[in-house]
C-alpha cells in the first residue's frame, strides 16, 4: 500500500504541467515603427429606421526616444473613412477629424500613458485613454491571475472613478505570431450610462506589443457633437 501511494505521488508529479510565467514586457525598440489597422461598427437607430456607420483608419507610429521607463512615439493617421449602410461618407465635405498633424504620445513601459496629442475623436481624451489602456502587470502572472487598475474621478474634467481587469487566459497563435491571450473588463463606476467595455487582446510574446484587439464598448463618446454610442472594433497589427 505504500509502494502504490508513492507510485502514485510520483506519478502525478511527473505529470503535472509547468506553467508558464509572464509579465507581458513590453521590449520597445528605438527607431521601431509599428503600423496599426482600426476597425469600428456602430449600430445605429434613426427614428426606428435601423443603420449602421464603419469607422476605419491606420496607424503609423515610430519610437524616437527612450529614456528610463518612458518611451517617445511619434506618428500619424492615415486612410480615414466612414461608411454609412454601405456607402462611404466624402468626409472633406462633412468636417472630418484632422489627420494631417503628427501624434506624439509618451508612455511608461508599465503602460501608463504619461501624454497623448491624438485627437479626442480619434481615441485621444482622457476618458477613451483609459478605456483603452493596457496596463502590464507588477509581477509575474500564471494562466487564470487577474490584475487591476483604478483611476479617481475628476469633475473638472468630467471624468468619473474607473476600474479594469485583466486576466491572462492561455497562449495561441494570433496574426500568425505567438501570443499571450489577455481578456479585460472595464467600466466607469459613478452612474449607470458611464463607458464600459470588454474584449480580448493578443500580445506579441516576443516584443510585447499588441498584435490584436477585439472589443465591444458602451455609452462611448467620441465627439462632442454626437451622442454615446455602443458598437464593436478590431485592431490588427500590420506588417
Amino acid at each position: 500500500m505504500v509502494k502504490s501511494t508513492f507510485a502514485l505521488v510520483a506519478l502525478l508529479t511527473m505529470s503535472a504541467p509547468v506553467q508558464e510565467s509572464t509579465k507581458l514586457e513590453w521590449k520597445p525598440k528605438l527607431n521601431e515603427v509599428t503600423k496599426y489597422q482600426f476597425n469600428l461598427n456602430i449600430p445605429i437607430d434613426m427614428g426606428g429606421a435601423s443603420g449602421a456607420v464603419e469607422v476605419s483608419f491606420m496607424s503609423i507610429s515610430k519610437i524616437t526616444e527612450i529614456k528610463d521607463d518612458l518611451v517617445t512615439s511619434e506618428g500619424s493617421m492615415d486612410a480615414f473613412k466612414v461608411i454609412f449602410n454601405g456607402q462611404e461618407m466624402d468626409m472633406s465635405q462633412m468636417g472630418g477629424p484632422d489627420m494631417s498633424g503628427t501624434v506624439k504620445v509618451v508612455t511608461r513601459l508599465n503602460g501608463e500613458v504619461v501624454s497623448n496629442s491624438t485627437p479626442q475623436e480619434m481615441g485621444g481624451g482622457e476618458g477613451m485613454q483609459r478605456m483603452n489602456a493596457f496596463y502590464r502587470p507588477k509581477s509575474a502572472i500564471k494562466v487564470g491571475d487577474s490584475w487591476e487598475q483604478e483611476w479617481k474621478a475628476n469633475k473638472e474634467k468630467g471624468l468619473q472613478n474607473a476600474k479594469a481587469r485583466w486576466t491572462l487566459k492561455g497562449d495561441e497563435m494570433k496574426n500568425n505570431v505567438g501570443c499571450w491571450k489577455v481578456d479585460y473588463v472595464f467600466a466607469e463606476l459613478d452612474t449607470a450610462n458611464g463607458m464600459s467595455a470588454s474584449g480580448t487582446i493578443w500580445i506579441n510574446k516576443v516584443d510585447g506589443q499588441m498584435e490584436y484587439l477585439q472589443y465591444q464598448f458602451n455609452n462611448v463618446s467620441m465627439n462632442e457633437m454626437m451622442p454615446p454610442s455602443s458598437g464593436t472594433g478590431t485592431v490588427t497589427r500590420i506588417r
